[in-house]
């Protein structure tokens, strides 16, 4: 992600709140579609107004990638303050385009609690794909945005370890979850659209005391362990579990101090005919 200074202009005959509603509108549609990342903020600096905003890339607000909602909003903005929004990118590290995927082997996705960046990552570098980069509807970006949005809250609550602890943990790591559920379809949503093989990545922390390089894939119950050592010192994307059936992806347990736990997004014989009844 890149940060950047985005000029809105000066307030003239409008009152301040006004215009901030409609920048925060304008910014909200670009955080939908996948062109803006996480939190933003905005402030009036010698009476003109200024948004700093995580960008997806260096040119995630140019005109072409703006979806319907974003570009309705921008001629407003640009309508009511005589001029466009300017950008100035205030980072010295700046990539020079973003990350593709149609050249990708394979896709994921994954976020976590403390990562805004693009949820779709390429399956050969782990490089975070623009949102808005993927042949999708609007709408369809909107439901990634929730979908890491939502992700993000769970990971929060298994990390407090509080009352949600296990609840939290087993939304992120059960592949029949509600959250795993909106995931995996946000999945093949976006393997169709872009014709790439697209897996859901299922949290594992607490893992066997043994036979954890050996257990079965979650969804079908076949072996999907990968030629990957069982090592941490690995780049995230060679992952220790790959099934092309079930389209999952996930790592050897961290922890062997779970108890019951460790059946916690284990395959069962039972699964499917439970997620039925429920």
């Amino acid at each position: 992600m890149v940060l950047a200074n985005i000029t809105f202009g000066r307030a003239g005959r409008h009152k301040p709140s006004d215009l901030e509603d409609l920048v925060l509108d304008y910014l909200a549609a670009a955080l939908h579609n996948g062109q803006i990342c996480g939190e933003y903020f905005y402030a009036w600096r010698k009476g003109t107004l200024r948004a700093y905003v995580h960008l997806a890339s260096p040119t995630a607000l140019a005109p072409k990638h703006h979806a319907k909602w974003s570009s309705e909003r921008l001629k407003k903005v640009t309508s009511v303050f005589g001029r466009k929004p300017s950008c100035a990118i205030i980072e010295d590290a700046t990539p020079r385009a973003p990350s593709g995927w149609s050249t990708a082997p394979f896709l994921y996705l994954f976020t976590n609690a403390f990562d805004s960046a693009p949820p779709v990552s390429r399956g050969d570098t782990g490089a975070p794909v623009p949102s808005y980069l993927l042949p999708l509807s609007y709408e369809d970006r909107e439901q990634l945005y929730f979908w890491q949005s939502n992700y993000a809250s769970h990971d929060h609550l298994w990390l407090g370890s509080g009352a949600l602890e296990i609840p939290a943990y087993r939304q992120l790591a059960d592949p029949t979850s509600e959250l795993s559920h909106h995931g995996r379809d946000l999945c093949r949503t976006i393997q169709k659209a872009t014709g790439t093989a697209t897996f859901y990545y299922l949290m594992r922390y607490w893992g066997r005391p043994e036979g954890e390089d050996k257990r079965a894939c979650p969804g079908c119950g076949r072996r999907w362990r990968t030629q990957y050592p069982n090592t941490e010192q690995l780049p995230f994307w060679q992952f220790h579990f790959h099934c092309d059936r079930c389209r999952l992806v996930s790592h050897l347990g961290v922890s062997t101090d779970g108890g019951r736990h460790t059946r916690i997004g284990e395959h069962a014989p039972d699964t499917k005919r439970h997620s039925k009844r429920s």
